[in-house]
């Protein structure tokens, strides 16, 4: 039976005819010779152990011999029962290749290595890691007015649900925040006008509301009592007192 390894990890093989046909139990005695079963697809039928049996040499006749060896190497009755897969390359040069175990009543299984264990579970790791990712994208969702936010199971859309209504521009969490915000910024970034030139370059209210309504009406030709400047004014009240005594030496 030609098997991959991989599809060895996935196999169990049992025969538990076996023990009826020859009247006996699994223990020590019987685990050796249970495992080393033609039907078995764990079993190497070119072993040093099936030769031994075919030609009946003692088991003595290995120890000289190179090739694949099954031995039982650990044994806790009546369960478990380890078998070892080696290969002799002399009396005392043995290199393991594989393990398997030996589950009362009478079920094989083959002991993965190293290797296959964590390669199968990083496998698992990372699709397990995907189908979460995938489950957390379908269930993100965003709305303008309250940012992102998770569906649930019994709802596709509870921010719709809730507040139907076009007219929300921002919510209580975005006003506050925009509150204590802007006048931080307010204070920070204020222009700076000095107190005297704000002082003498203001006008009264209605000077004001004079020339802004004669400007928006395109009349630019503003009355020169309004254009006088404080230097003009005092040369006029300078000039009355002349006026005045020259009018008093003609009526003499």
């Amino acid at each position: 039976m030609d098997l991959s390894k991989e599809s060895l990890l996935n196999l169990n093989w049992s025969d538990l005819s076996w023990f009826q046909h020859f009247n006996a139990e699994l223990n020590e005695e019987t685990a050796l010779a249970y495992f080393c079963q033609i039907g078995n697809p764990f079993y190497d039928q070119s072993s040093l152990n099936e030769q031994i049996y075919m030609k009946n040499l003692p088991v003595e006749a290995m120890l000289n011999a190179t090739g694949i060896e099954y031995t039982l190497i650990h044994r806790q009755d009546p369960v478990l029962y380890i078998i070892r897969k080696h290969y002799r390359e002399g009396p005392n040069e043995l290199r393991p290749l594989q393990e398997y175990y030996i589950l009362a009543p009478g079920h094989i299984y083959q002991a993965p290595d190293a290797a296959s264990v964590i390669s199968h579970r990083l496998l698992t790791a990372v699709h397990h890691f995907g189908k979460a990712f995938d489950e957390a994208s379908q269930r993100a969702a965003y709305h303008p007015s309250s940012g992102y936010y998770w569906k649930t199971n019994n709802s596709t859309d509870e921010i719709t649900k809730k507040d139907p209504s076009k007219d929300k521009i921002l919510t209580h969490t975005q006003r506050v925040r925009f509150d204590t915000i802007f006048p931080n910024y307010h204070d920070r970034f204020r222009p700076r006008i000095p107190a005297g030139t704000a002082a003498q370059n203001a006008l009264p209210p209605s000077t004001a509301n004079s020339e802004a309504a004669a400007i928006a009406g395109g009349d630019t030709n503003i009355s020169r009592k309004e254009e006088r400047t404080p230097s003009d004014s005092q040369s006029n009240i300078g000039e009355r007192p002349m006026v005045e005594v020259k009018k008093q030496k003609t009526q003499k």
